[in-house]
């Protein structure tokens, strides 16, 4: 077959069908290397302990030690946090001072003179507000599942924008806040009569968690698939757009 200055012969595409199939069948032993490897990384999620909004049986969990766990339920502030500024009970409150502040820049310009062009530089003043410190106040302990812990324990990252107020032209504060109770799921692994290595999935179900943990395998598989489909026909269309006069001897 001829196209224009390319000429593909009958034995370069049995070559290549020859290099295909043996791609494929390198790209099968990757692919299960890559899901096999996945599988253990989340194989902690789906072999833990499921606990789903039975506080009896994650005070047992606890006491027995029972590793890797997968506990669904609501966390609570034993003891809220409220201050004077903004209205309502909360599990954490941040208060960040930001000031109105004039800043200066260089900004270049271009001007023709004659049969040139030149550079020249004027200094514009702008204006931001830049971060000036800040104050947290948050609850002592909460509970989860009918157990109290030490704030810190778990890492909430649930922080949502409340309010702004303005004191002045040039200061303001912003508040964040994280709501006295909330819902979610925790991974942990419960040793020494305590939780360790604690992952917290906000609003989400043990179901949930592990439906993505089997999709990551999947989509890891597709994408693998798609590149190595890719480098295939590269590879095939390199061998072919070569002189493999060799063949022909």
């Amino acid at each position: 077959m001829e196209f224009g200055d390319f000429t593909i012969t009958k034995r370069e595409i049995l070559v290549s069908i020859a290099i295909t199939f043996i791609l494929i069948g390198i790209g099968f032993l990757i692919s299960s290397a890559i899901q096999n490897s996945i599988y253990e990384k989340n194989e902690k999620y789906y072999k833990a302990l499921k606990i789903d909004n039975n506080e009896e049986q994650f005070e047992y969990a606890i006491k027995t030690n029972t590793g890797n766990t997968l506990a669904q339920g609501k966390v609570q502030a034993v003891n809220g946090v409220s201050i004077s500024d903004i209205e309502g009970n909360y599990f954490k409150i941040k208060k960040v001072k930001e000031k109105y502040t004039k800043h200066t820049r260089q900004v270049a310009h271009t001007r023709t003179i004659g049969n040139r062009t030149e550079t020249y530089y004027t200094t514009e003043e702008y204006w931001t507000w830049d971060y000036a410190g800040e104050e947290e106040w948050h609850t002592e302990k909460f509970n989860f599942l009918g157990v109290n812990f030490d704030y810190g324990t778990i890492k909430f990252y649930n922080e949502s924008y409340k309010d702004t107020k303005k004191i002045d032209y040039y200061t303001r504060y912003k508040y964040y806040t994280i709501p006295i109770e909330f819902e979610g799921t925790l991974f942990t692994y419960i040793n020494n009569n305590t939780i360790n290595e604690n992952e917290f999935y906000l609003q989400n179900t043990i179901n949930n968690i592990i439906n993505n943990k089997q999709g990551e395998a999947e989509s890891w598989n597709i994408g693998f698939w798609i590149m190595w489909i890719i480098f295939i026909i590269f590879i095939d269309f390199g061998y072919m757009y070569l002189d493999n006069n060799y063949l022909e001897d």
